[in-house]
């Protein structure tokens, strides 16, 4: 899954950098998560490798990290709004940065973290970094012409990505934090301007389809057979529903919550579920768990399993034989006859 959230506060941004990507959701023994730089955008500001908290806050005020000089022109950090029935006050307006969350299909988390598959890490990382460049390619920035806008296409970003494998409840949840800055470069005007994230929000799902993609390939070379689902993502065969739902107590927290918002007579009438999730997912957050370490962690999982479900996950790795293997190509030939044959079953022309 590929969730989007701007912050616009900027001591809320700092915070964020200090006590969730740096810690994770939970606080192990002295142990911090060192965010990697990717883009070409960053690449331009020579950052590269491991993240670190200066050139990240410095980035967070809208500062060049090698010279401390003011990176895009424009830092308008309120604006006047206007309530209509309601009192009217200022609000943030300056975007500091865009959290771009990468995240697997709960089955896939419990046979990386739960089956110690570290393969699976290494698949998720390789796929949120090719994802991450389709994302790129779509970046923008606002011109004025003839006192009208327009956007121009830049193709480069400045990314800050943070890997966790836990939720706010402790369970096994793999997921990447791809923080991109509101900054681009402008090769035409030779600066950096503010980045426009229309086109990047567009090709939200696009981007997602590219990451599952990539993810999905690699299980399947290791040995994983998939189930595909009606929304276009898919599970790890083997690994119940009902395992993954007993792992899933953060999802069900906020579907609980979300429901009791809505149910509680507030004017949310004409409000996207989706949004009210969203907000409450990001608002209503759970103290973390400060001093466990990785052994209490895996420990605390597999308190929750029974021999059951522990050989279904050491199963699931070798559920693909070797004639399986062989037949993927004859599989996707079949696939795509078969697409072919659905969609033109009713149209003579299909894009």
């Amino acid at each position: 899954m590929l969730s989007p959230n701007t912050q616009y506060n900027l001591r809320n941004a700092k915070e964020y950098f200090e006590e969730h990507l740096c810690a994770g959701d939970y606080y192990s023994e002295g142990q911090t998560i060192a965010g990697q730089w990717l883009g070409e955008g960053a690449e331009r500001l020579r950052l590269s490798g491991k993240v670190k908290r200066d050139d990240f806050l410095s980035l967070c005020e809208n500062l060049d990290p090698n010279t401390g000089q003011l990176l895009t022109q424009r830092l308008k950090t309120t604006r006047a709004e206007d309530g209509g029935d309601r009192e009217s006050g200022t609000v943030a307006n300056r975007r500091v940065f865009y959290d771009f969350t990468f995240s697997p299909p709960k089955s896939v988390s419990i046979a990386a973290f739960i089956g110690n598959d570290e393969r699976i890490v290494e698949a998720h990382n390789r796929a949120v970094s090719l994802a991450l460049g389709e994302l790129e390619c779509f970046a923008a920035t606002r011109v004025r012409v003839r006192r009208a806008y327009a956007d121009r296409h830049t193709g480069n970003v400045v990314c800050a990505v943070f890997q966790h494998h836990t939720s706010r409840a402790l369970d096994p949840h793999l997921h990447s934090h791809c923080i991109v800055f509101n900054a681009t470069h402008d090769v035409v005007e030779d600066r950096w301007k503010a980045l426009q994230n229309f086109e990047m929000l567009r090709a939200q799902k696009y981007v997602e389809n590219v990451y599952y993609h990539e993810l999905a390939r690699d299980l399947r070379r290791f040995g994983y057979d998939l189930v595909n689902k009606p929304r276009g993502d898919f599970e790890i065969r083997g690994i119940s529903k009902e395992l993954c739902d007993r792992f899933s107590k953060r999802h069900q927290e906020i579907d609980e919550k979300t429901q009791e918002l809505l149910s509680s007579g507030a004017d949310l009438a004409a409000a996207n579920i989706k949004d009210v999730r969203e907000t409450v997912a990001h608002k209503e957050r759970s103290r973390k768990i400060k001093g466990i370490g990785d052994d209490e962690l895996r420990e605390h999982w597999r308190a929750q399993l029974s021999p059951v479900d522990e050989q279904a996950i050491s199963a699931a790795s070798g559920s693909r034989s070797a004639t399986n293997t062989a037949s993927v190509t004859d599989d996707a030939v079949a696939a795509v006859a078969w697409a072919e044959d659905h969609l033109f079953d009713r149209r003579s022309v299909v894009p």
